[in-house]
């Protein structure tokens, strides 16, 4: 008697707008050794194996095992992802990006998302493939798709922050030696305020603060490295606290 493996496939599409810059979210799905951060409940490990081809450990409950893809962007723009071994062999997701509108009116600040999967599978994956309803596969595959969109766009607010903060940094020096006024290190402080250094709701006329002579040494010594971020924050703080700055 002649054995032969068993085969089942699923083509599915979802089309979805998420709000994060196309580049951004690009460079997130690209760069797959991130994947276990974005995914650690289902993915252990991701090992590059060659130039285009890596080895994730991948599964649930519990039981992982290891799956060969082979991954590659193309001329066209659209970013594929292929298993190249065992029973999901064949099956691959392409990704098409578009820039769009973000959700508060930015221009290109989103991105239109056409994700096609191509599900391929054998040997006892064929046989519980097909008992899973298209639903709940695209379900998952919408899920994954905000945590990347998630995990991008905390990114690229992070990196943000720190060129703010490398910035605002260099002008404390400026701020210090008279070279800036206070209501321009004012602008400065209030965009630390709006990336989560400090918090208020609420906003002032730079224009109309003066900034004690003291918080200038603090500047120049958190500028220079001598005090951390905390200790300069409390200076802020101060200044809020006592009505001096408004964010």
């Amino acid at each position: 008697m002649i054995s032969q493996s068993a085969y089942a496939e699923k083509e599915l599409t979802l089309k979805k707008t998420v709000n994060v810059k196309s580049q951004v979210l690009l460079e997130t799905l690209s760069n797959i050794q991130n994947y276990p951060q974005i995914f650690p409940q289902y993915i252990k490990s991701v090992e590059l194996t060659g130039a285009d081809t890596a080895k994730f450990n991948v599964g649930s409950n519990g039981i992982f095992f290891d799956v060969q893809t082979r991954y590659v962007q193309n001329p066209d723009g659209k970013y594929v992802v292929e298993v190249i071994s065992g029973d999901l062999k064949g099956s691959r997701i392409i990704t098409t990006l578009q820039k769009t509108w973000g959700f508060d009116g930015t221009p290109d600040g989103g991105t239109m998302v056409d994700m096609d999967m191509m599900l391929q599978t054998s040997g006892m994956l064929s046989l519980i493939v097909p008992s899973i309803s298209d639903k709940a596969i695209l379900s998952n595959l919408d899920a994954s798709l905000d945590k990347f969109a998630s995990y991008a766009k905390s990114k690229s607010e992070t990196e943000s922050v720190l060129k703010d903060k490398s910035q605002i940094k260099n002008d404390a020096i400026l701020w210090s030696k008279g070279s800036i006024n206070d209501a321009t290190f004012a602008l400065e402080i209030q965009t630390v305020a709006k990336h989560e250094m400090t918090k208020m709701p609420q906003s002032q006329d730079s224009s109309s603060i003066q900034i004690p002579s003291w918080i200038k040494t603090n500047a120049v010594w958190w500028a220079e490295g001598k005090i951390s971020d905390e200790v300069f924050d409390s200076s802020i703080q101060y200044l809020i606290s006592s009505k001096i700055m408004k964010v």
